[in-house]
């Protein structure tokens, strides 16, 4: 059987949402306990991914508004403070707002013009 994948390129727009719909499958299969990862890889995927996201905003200078830039700081600090929290503290309600974060952002980027 040949998958989607192998048959169907992705455009550059579904290359650059992907990550952030990986990682909130990732992380709500880690909440279930049916986890591809354990919860705390779940989380540094997630926030390695935010982090790059906020270097790559904040190092382009002036090319994007400066609030496209604070709020990717902001989503990226949020991320990586709620994984460290989350590794002693779970809380599904925090991974549900990370899990909606990261499908907001894949259908901003699938939408935008």
């Amino acid at each position: 059987m040949t998958r989607i994948a192998e048959t169907a390129a992705l455009s550059p727009r579904e290359e650059a949402a992907y990550p952030f719909l990986e990682c909130a499958v990732l992380l709500d299969n880690a909440r279930k306990g049916t986890p591809v990862v354990q919860l705390a890889d779940a989380l540094d995927v997630n926030a390695m991914r935010w982090q790059t996201v906020a270097n790559r905003a904040m190092g382009r200078g002036g090319e994007l508004p400066r609030s496209t830039a604070d709020f990717f700081s902001r989503a990226s600090r949020f991320m990586v403070e709620a994984a460290r929290t989350l590794r002693d503290q779970p809380n599904d309600e925090v991974i549900d707002v990370m899990i909606n974060m990261n499908l907001n952002m894949s259908e901003t980027i699938l939408n935008a013009r």
